[in-house]
């Protein structure tokens, strides 16, 4: 069995060594790692080789044309995908590749979150049951975290290029549809958060959204489940949203809320929005 890591990275010389050195320091060494040079305009192509990365360079595309373009010019069986910023605690690659079986297309971890300051706090993987069911509304499976059978991927089309968000919960969910999804609970995957990362814009987030959910998310219903799971799905993205603002310092956070209530104001799905809301109202007015 052949692991690859393929790595986007765009402008990104500033975190590719401690990237990399997440990565070779395996327990599993990878076969092959492959950084992506997204047309960056910084240093990144010579920091990754000067790290021990093969790199591919190629103009401004976006994750979605990096990833492919690492995924196709792979030789592994197995893709293990890495954002630059991100990095691996040295045992993932071994316990994933403990999870496989012959029906298996994708290995996750759960998460740590960290900052410039340290820690923020770990997040367990959830079971991949109840992963499929969080894919209708919400991803569950942080991207870095991903160990995924190559083929399977290159048999659904790669991710899609025309979005430059929520590419790979689009991904997830067309992959679960091909094979089984195994877990590892331990937050394995140490994921970085920063203002200028895609994840802390709600705007690009949800514009993003727009693209996916009738063509993927919501595609096998019809009628009044359809709807009901639009706007569901809408309320719930919409709570995030307000989230990322109140933890990026962004305006809007009040507004998404609202929008969010208003999307689905039933306290029977999804109640934890109201309690959100409630402390977003509260840290405004008091």
């Amino acid at each position: 069995m052949k692991i690859g890591v393929v790595i986007p990275a765009y402008n990104a010389a500033a975190f590719l060594p401690r990237c990399l050195k997440s990565v070779f320091a395996q327990t599993l060494k990878p076969d092959e790692v492959i950084v992506v040079d997204d047309g960056s305009i910084d240093n990144t192509a010579s920091v990754a080789a000067e790290h021990g990365a093969r790199v591919i360079r190629k103009p401004n595309g976006g994750l979605s044309s990096a990833r492919n373009a690492g995924i196709q010019n792979s030789s592994s069986e197995w893709i293990a995908l890495l954002d630059a910023d991100d990095m691996w605690a040295p045992e993932k690659l071994e316990r994933q590749v403990a999870c496989i079986r012959s029906e298996t297309v994708l290995v996750y971890t759960g998460i740590r979150l960290f900052d410039d300051k340290g820690t923020r706090g770990g997040r367990p993987a959830v079971d991949p049951l109840s992963a499929g069911k969080m894919l209708r509304y919400c991803n569950p499976i942080a991207p870095s975290s991903v160990l995924v059978r190559r083929e399977a991927v290159k048999q659904d089309g790669g991710f899609r290029e025309d979005i430059r968000a929520c590419e790979d919960w689009e991904m997830w969910v067309r992959l679960q549809k091909l094979g089984q999804f195994e877990a590892v609970t331990d937050p394995l995957t140490e994921y970085y958060l920063y203002p200028g990362s895609l994840s802390a814009n709600p705007e690009k987030m949800l514009l993003a959204l727009d693209r996916i959910i009738d063509t993927t998310l919501v595609s096998d219903l019809h009628g009044i489940a359809r709807w009901a799971w639009r706007r569901r799905i809408l309320a719930t993205q919409l709570c995030c949203a307000g989230l990322i603002a109140r933890d990026n310092g962004l305006k809007g956070e009040l507004g998404y809320m609202i929008r969010s209530l208003r999307a689905w104001p039933s306290p029977w799905w999804n109640s934890r929005r109201f309690a959100v809301f409630a402390v977003t109202a509260r840290n405004i007015f008091r």
